[in-house]
């Protein structure tokens, strides 16, 4: 494990009051296999019935005023890019959320990055990291979930019980440490091949 590494797994043990053994370290390689670990080692349970996410999806479904008998479903299929076609619009959303409710919202591109070569890309001085969705591919459901994992600490305090919760903390915190945008960082991110972590 290199420092990197190292510093991201205390501070996985500092957030969630646990000891990772080493050799469980070296056998973990992706964000969601750190986070099932965990959620083992915490006994959560489920991974959709989480408060704080419910709690979000209802605060943007109101700012970006879909209809309250609109079904859950539906309203998370939603593409981004009519609820906010232009950018102003976009920054006018992340300062609303914020304002009313504190939260940050990510900052997403209009159009998707081009896939990186992870490891390989960097060796060379490419600095492009996996793709960032875009507003035109992206849905509301995402966002309800990259805006959880933004605001981790804010929304998911310990102690945990949800699967769900874990999963989303692990996310911000790896982008954090990585310096990440959080909708980068999916739990099947490769810590060292797709996040470059040694």
């Amino acid at each position: 494990m290199g420092l990197d590494t190292v510093e991201l797994i205390v501070n996985f043990e500092k957030h969630f009051g646990l000891v990772i053994p080493d050799r469980v370290a070296e056998r973990i390689g992706t964000v969601g296999e750190m986070a099932a670990w965990l959620g083992q080692q915490l006994g959560t349970t489920g991974r959709r019935d989480s408060a704080a996410r419910a709690a979000v999806a209802t605060q943007l479904r109101a700012l970006f005023s879909l209809p309250a008998t609109l079904a859950a479903a539906v309203a998370e299929a939603t593409p981004l890019l009519p609820l906010r076609p232009d950018p102003s619009a976009w920054k006018d959303s992340a300062a609303q959320l914020q304002a009313q409710h504190g939260l940050k919202l990510p900052g997403l591109p209009l159009v998707p990055s081009t896939p990186a070569l992870g490891w390989l890309a960097r060796l060379f001085g490419s600095d492009r990291l996996p793709p960032r969705p875009a507003l035109s591919t992206s849905t509301l459901g995402e966002l309800i979930d990259w805006t959880v994992a933004l605001n981790f600490e804010l929304l998911l305090p310990p102690p945990y019980h949800n699967q769900y919760d874990v999963e989303q903390a692990v996310i911000g915190l790896t982008c954090d440490q990585c310096g990440l945008s959080v909708e980068e960082v999916r739990l099947g991110s490769s810590f060292t091949n797709d996040l470059g972590l040694d």
